[in-house]
């Protein structure tokens, strides 16, 4: 998992995987036919460990959570799932760029219940008057990216990842911006340029 989450698919060999394992090539292909048959077994056991945590994470509720607890409980976990260990992002990132399913995969399980019920809360709360009709799907996919984006810059682009009380202030700050801009008041507009 860590060659591939740091050299990609095709920068990872199948003899650099058989050293870091101790055991032969040979070996390898015993258990998987192909480089991209382990890769999947991979990708596959990857997404199997963070989709339980998102299902601990839902156990732990008997009722439907308000919508800034159950902002602050995925945004908590995402970010703590990843400070813990980056290689899942590094794997989807890599995976991107090459165009592999892992990113089709891994943006299925984060788009699981979670996601879903950050959906339902939105819907809910616009039905109660609480917040304005905005388009539940694209808001969580916004904040679902700014989490994201905080975990790559925090966790994988900088030489030393920040304290863990900045993502406390991160993901206090996340959830206020996005709350105070779905309360039901008019948005203040930006200034004219020619007013600046």
């Amino acid at each position: 998992m860590r060659l591939f989450a740091s050299k990609g698919f095709k920068g990872t060999t199948t003899r650099a995987i058989a050293t870091a394992a101790g055991v032969s090539e040979a070996i390898i292909f015993r258990h998987f036919e192909t480089k991209e048959d382990l890769y999947n077994a991979i990708i596959a056991h990857t997404i199997e460990l963070r989709s339980r945590l998102w299902e601990s994470l839902d156990s732990n509720h008997t009722t439907a959570p308000d919508l800034p607890t159950v902002m602050r409980d995925y945004a908590q976990a995402f970010i703590q799932s990843n400070r813990n260990d980056p290689t899942f992002i590094r794997l989807m990132m890599y995976s991107s760029l090459e165009d592999h399913q892992f990113r089709a995969n891994f943006f299925a399980t984060v788009r699981s219940s979670r996601q879903r019920a950050i959906r339902e809360a939105i819907d809910q709360s616009i039905k109660k008057g609480e917040i304005r009709p905005v388009d539940s799907v694209l808001t969580t996919r916004t904040f679902f990216q700014t989490l994201l984006q905080y975990s790559v810059s925090s966790f994988i682009s900088a030489p030393n990842p920040p304290p863990p009380e900045a993502d406390r202030a991160m993901i206090d700050n996340l959830i206020t911006i996005f709350l105070e801009g779905l309360l039901p008041h008019p948005v203040d507009v930006l200034p004219n340029k020619n007013t600046l």
